[in-house]
């Protein structure tokens, strides 16, 4: 398992959830590599496993990658920061991920 911990940049005018369903929602219409589940949860739609994600105190985004394949992590972690930086990069300041 990943924990991806997405910091805002200081003075955005949203929050990164926001942000990131506000996108989502944008993007569904059209073919993407992601797909909501629920509220808060994403798969892939080539790579097994999925990501849950929300937000903490302080505006940041934490998103727990998990795989049902072992050695496949890297896949959907590689997907889901690519994601983010296309669609989110302007807002981000930094990206931490924590190995577990």
């Amino acid at each position: 398992m990943k924990i991806v911990q997405v910091v805002p940049k200081p003075g955005i005018d949203s929050k990164l959830k926001t942000l990131l369903k506000n996108k989502a929602k944008e993007l569904r219409r059209k073919p993407t590599a992601f797909h909501r589940e629920r509220e808060g949860r994403w798969k892939h739609v080539k790579y097994p496993g999925w990501i849950n994600w929300d937000e903490t105190k302080g505006g940041l985004l934490i998103a727990e990658i998990q795989t049902k394949k072992e050695g496949t992590e890297w896949q959907l972690l590689q997907a889901f920061i690519g994601y983010l930086d296309r669609h989110l990069g302007e807002n981000i300041e930094s990206i931490l991920i924590y190995y577990r």
